[in-house]
């Protein structure tokens, strides 16, 4: 795929990561728990306690952190997935279900926009490094 196809794949998934952002931003308050009937409540259990979604956001982050790093260093192709569109919004969900998801709504939502500028700025590289090399990728 060509690095502008990546990169406007790129802006595609960050323009939905802003949409879904608003929509959590307006459930933000909303207690999931109390809408679930006894029985269910039974087979769920009790919510996640926020310190291990946090846990799972820093695992999540290093693992994205460090591949871009590596393409940015070694000047390798980065490819954009779609499944991190839903990675980064699943912990929403994730801060939802434990009840926190007002309290940590802006950290969740900063970290993925972050990632994709980090990645939007990598794609950017890639492509001024092929136009300084003629077409090929330096």
């Amino acid at each position: 795929m060509k690095n502008q196809a990546i990169s406007r794949q790129n802006l595609w998934n960050l323009q939905l990561f802003l949409l879904i952002s608003c929509a959590a931003f307006l459930v933000r308050d909303f207690n999931l728990y109390t809408t679930f009937p006894e029985s269910v409540l039974q087979v769920l259990g009790c919510p996640p306690p926020p310190i291990l979604v946090h846990l799972a956001l820093a695992g999540y982050l290093f693992t994205v952190v460090t591949p871009l790093t590596i393409h940015l260093l070694n000047g390798d192709r980065l490819t954009v997935q779609w499944r991190h569109l839903g990675y980064r919004t699943a912990f929403y969900l994730f801060y939802l279900c434990s009840g926190t998801l007002a309290a940590n709504f802006i950290m969740v939502f900063a970290i993925g926009v972050v990632l994709y500028l980090l990645e939007q700025a990598s794609i950017c590289l890639a492509i001024s490094r092929t136009v300084e090399g003629n077409g090929q990728v330096a």
